[in-house]
């Protein structure tokens, strides 16, 4: 008999797993991540912007932005894409196993190797979303449900390319719908959250954008915890457990 997805169960995974010791020091580290993330974009923003946007604007736009040159902010920016990809495939791991060991030698395994793989599968995937999406959106919206397991395939199983494409289709295939509405559930919630915020950002817009910065990166843990809780459902592994059994 077919497994079906318990939309219910997967956001209960998603609550616990970041309400532990180790799903607290995954926050702090996606919070810090994300505002580190947010300064250098916004510093290479406003630069590059400089001529377009006038001071007072450009403070408005990309309120987080401190002088740095072009060329600093830029590889400041890439080297964050680089460390984002490791953090990921290591919250992945803890997520799924060892949340309050974290890290541990399981969850650093291969690490170059699979973070690298997953950020080839990141991009392919976002391309042909980005295509599908251009063909009346629905596509789009079909291949975005279909691959959404592909990173956690990468990191969880070492997967390669096209066998982490190939098993986030099966393990998704006659679970879209609730997948789709999983993402919907998340990404409503944080809307309203980051609009909360966005208000405050227009009364004081550091304080605003501090808050939206950091919330964000909880929400992007949540929501990382959350598919890891779908992705056990579907891949037949509903009780955790210990990483040395991977």
């Amino acid at each position: 008999m077919t497994t079906k997805l318990n939309l219910s169960d997967a956001l209960s995974y998603g609550l616990d797993r970041i309400t532990t010791r180790g799903g607290a020091i995954l926050v702090v580290v996606y919070a810090l991540f994300q505002l580190a993330m947010q300064v250098s974009v916004q510093s290479l923003f406003s630069r590059v912007l400089a001529d377009v946007f006038p001071d007072e604007k450009s403070s408005q736009l990309y309120p987080l932005a401190v002088d740095l040159p072009i060329a600093v902010s830029a590889g400041v920016t890439a080297l964050l894409v680089l460390v984002g990809a490791v953090i990921g495939v290591v919250t992945i791991r803890a997520l799924y196993a060892g949340i309050n060991d974290v890290p541990t030698a399981d969850h650093t395994r291969r690490l170059a190797r699979t973070a690298g793989v997953t950020v080839i599968v990141s991009v392919v995937t976002f391309v042909a979303v980005l295509v599908g999406t251009a063909f009346l959106i629905f596509p789009g919206i079909f291949l975005a449900v279909s691959l959404v397991f592909a990173t956690v395939v990468v990191i969880i199983e070492d997967a390669g390319v096209i066998e982490s494409l190939e098993r986030s289709w099966e393990l998704s295939s006659g679970h879209r719908f609730r997948l789709l509405v999983l993402g919907v559930i998340i990404g409503a919630g944080g809307g309203l959250v980051r609009l909360a915020f966005g208000i405050v950002g227009v009364f004081a817009p550091v304080v605003g954008e501090l808050a939206t910065t950091v919330t964000s990166g909880v929400l992007s843990l949540f929501g990382a915890a959350v598919l890891v809780g779908a992705y056990r459902q579907l891949a037949g592994d509903r009780e955790p457990r210990s990483p040395s059994e991977w």
